[in-house]
């Protein structure tokens, strides 16, 4: 048993449409490098009925609410904020995201809100004997990457009842404001500007999940390098 979740830009009001186990990963890690870029992110479920510490709703309007008028009294404002949402459609990138993206560079994931980031040569993916490794870095393309490391922090609801393998429903950066760039671009800025590299501290986190559904074999192995 479980619950649907929503991928959803609490600032531009528009969601993925709700299922029982976000799917598109790869898309919402496309969003959040591009248009959703330094907005609040969350991953909705339909049980919630609350909001994280912090995080205000302004400007909520009804106006494209599916939820007939006369039934809105029965619905608290989170119910009714998710109804009103735009589900956003397919975007026109100009160029395939291998190109838009390429996976050859190393990219940051970024709570701009916490000043935390997360390299993405940083989580190790899974190689062909199923073990993790830190030398199949494929950029956003990689497997586990950062659409892994934002469904571990992202999911927010007022029951853990999941059918996802990520069991924390109360994550800790559900609707901070995030972005995804290019790590050459911020390196400075990371460096003078106090910020935190948990990249080691979501790599265990993803590793303790695919270890207990028994997808990798081996231990968590040393980080390849070091930065700065």
């Amino acid at each position: 048993m479980g619950q649907y979740w929503g991928f959803v830009n609490i600032d531009k009001f528009r969601s993925s449409g709700f299922h029982e186990e976000p799917s598109n990963r790869s898309r919402y890690v496309r969003e959040v490098a591009g248009t959703w870029a330094g907005d609040r992110v969350i991953c909705l479920g339909d049980y919630a009925r609350s909001w994280p510490d912090g995080v205000v709703i302004e400007n909520f309007s009804l106006e494209n609410c599916k939820v007939a008028p006369e039934e809105r009294s029965q619905w608290d404002q989170q119910q009714l904020y998710r109804e009103s949402c735009t589900k956003y459609g397919q975007l026109d990138y100009g160029l395939k995201p291998a190109i838009s993206y390429p996976n050859d560079r190393i990219w940051a994931l970024r709570n701009i809100t916490k000043k935390l980031y997360v390299r993405s040569d940083g989580i190790p993916t899974i190689d062909d004997k199923n073990n993790l490794t830190y030398y199949e870095h494929n950029g956003l393309q990689s497997l586990p990457g950062f659409g892994q490391v934002l469904l571990t922090n992202i999911l927010w609801s007022d029951d853990d009842s999941t059918a996802m393998e990520f069991s924390d429903v109360r994550g800790s950066w559900a609707g901070d404001k995030l972005d995804i760039r290019l790590f050459d671009d911020v390196a400075e800025e990371f460096r003078e500007g106090g910020w935190k590299d948990i990249s080691r501290q979501e790599a265990i986190k993803l590793y303790n999940i695919l270890l207990e559904k028994s997808d990798i074999e081996g231990d968590l192995p040393k980080e390849a390098q070091e930065h700065f």
